[in-house]
């Protein structure tokens, strides 16, 4: 029989992982059409590394069933934010324009730092099963902290290629 704070947990992992497949499916979304290869690739990583952390998250969640309200009720409002702003990420430009508001939490970007917390908090419940799932959930959150640094490259690759684009244009309009 579960505690209370054990079904807690399980529930929490479950909002998690909904939350990473949502993810997953705007940096999915996002690499779609993309020219730049490196920048599709960085999305791509990330988008597998989501969905991967996405079913890590629901095996360890032990078949425990969530629903979007529930989930809302339990994470908070920042959790609903961050699920409809990846729902509304249709390219990169969506993307980027909620990683502008990372600070606020109000993008899918900002899933990749609210992440690491939801999951230090499921480690301080003490209700993780064994060591091996608190190293899963480590792993998982050092995996986050990567994607926030991919997500800052591909920011500064864009600013580089617009910024190539601007010089080209003036060197042409020059000559």
């Amino acid at each position: 029989m579960l505690t209370l704070l054990e079904r807690d947990a399980r529930v929490v992992l479950c909002c998690m992982s909904m939350l990473e497949r949502a993810v997953a499916e705007a940096y999915a979304r996002a690499l779609r059409g993309e020219a730049d290869p490196a920048i599709r690739a960085a999305l791509a990583f990330i988008s597998a590394d989501s969905e991967k952390h996405a079913r890590v998250l629901e095996a360890l969640a032990s078949g425990a069933a969530c629903r979007r309200d529930e989930c809302q009720g339990l994470m908070g409002t920042a959790w609903g934010r961050e699920m409809e702003a990846a729902e509304r990420v249709a390219d990169l430009r969506g993307l980027l324009a909620g990683y502008d508001d990372l600070l606020s939490l109000e993008s899918a970007a900002g899933e990749e730092y609210s992440a690491q917390i939801f999951l230090k908090a499921v480690e301080a419940m003490g209700s993780i099963p064994s060591a091996l799932a608190h190293d899963l959930l480590r792993m998982i959150s050092e995996d986050e902290e990567r994607h926030g640094r991919l997500l800052s490259a591909i920011r500064n690759r864009i600013a580089a290629l617009v910024q190539g684009g601007r010089q080209r244009r003036r060197s042409s309009a020059g000559s």
